[in-house]
C-alpha cells in the first residue's frame, strides 16, 4: 500500500489549504459583523481578500500538481462504487467551490471603490463603481461559500467515518508519516 500515498506535495498543499479555508472561513463570519467604517473593517476585509487570492494561487498550484500527478489508486480500500462515485463528485465540487468562491469575490469589489489590494499593495480595478453588480457578485460569493463550507463538513464527516471504519487506509493516504 506505500505507493498509495500522496506526494508530500500534495500533501502539503491540502493541509496548508485546509488552514487557509479554516482561517478564510473565521474572518469573513466575523468581519461582516463589524461596524461600518471603522478602522477594523477595513483591516479585516483586507485581510480576507488578500488570503482569498492567496487560496485562489494555490488551488491553481495544486490542481497543476495534480495534473502531473494524479492521486494514488483506491484499489485495495474497501470501497464501494457508490462511495468511489460520491468522493469523486464532492472533490469536484470542492475544487469548483475553491474556485468560484475567491472569482466572486474578487468581481465583486472590483465594482466596489475600495477594490482590491494583496497585502496593502493596490491592484488595479477591472470594473467600476455599480452597486447592483457588486451586490450579484457579493450574493454569488456568500453562495459559493456556504457550500463551500458544507462540503468542507461533508469531507470532514466522510474522512471521520473512514477514520471510525476498520480496516480502511483512506485518511492515511493524505497523512504524513
Amino acid at each position: 500500500m506505500e505507493n498509495a500515498r500522496y506526494t508530500r506535495t500534495a500533501m502539503a498543499l491540502h493541509w496548508l489549504m485546509a488552514v487557509l479555508l479554516l482561517a478564510q472561513i473565521g474572518i469573513g463570519l466575523y468581519m461582516v459583523d463589524i461596524p461600518k467604517r471603522t478602522p477594523p473593517v477595513a483591516f479585516y476585509y483586507g485581510l480576507h481578500k488578500s488570503l482569498g487570492l492567496t487560496a485562489m494561487a494555490l488551488l491553481l498550484v495544486r490542481l497543476w500538481w495534480k495534473s502531473r500527478h494524479p492521486a494514488p489508486s483506491l484499489a485495495g480500500l474497501a470501497l464501494s462504487a457508490l462511495q468511489i462515485e460520491a468522493a469523486r463528485i464532492s472533490h469536484r465540487m470542492l475544487y469548483a467551490c475553491m474556485l468560484f468562491t475567491p472569482i466572486c469575490g474578487f468581481v465583486a469589489s472590483n465594482f466596489t471603490r475600495h477594490g482590491v489590494s494583496f497585502f496593502g499593495i493596490a491592484l488595479p480595478r477591472l470594473g467600476w463603481e455599480d452597486q447592483a453588480l457588486h451586490l450579484l457578485f457579493s450574493r454569488m460569493h456568500a453562495g459559493f461559500a456556504w457550500l463551500l463550507c458544507a462540503l468542507i463538513a461533508l469531507h470532514v464527516l466522510a474522512a471521520l467515518g473512514h477514520v471510525l471504519k476498520s480496516g480502511t487506509l483512506v485518511v492515511r493516504r493524505m497523512l504524513p508519516r
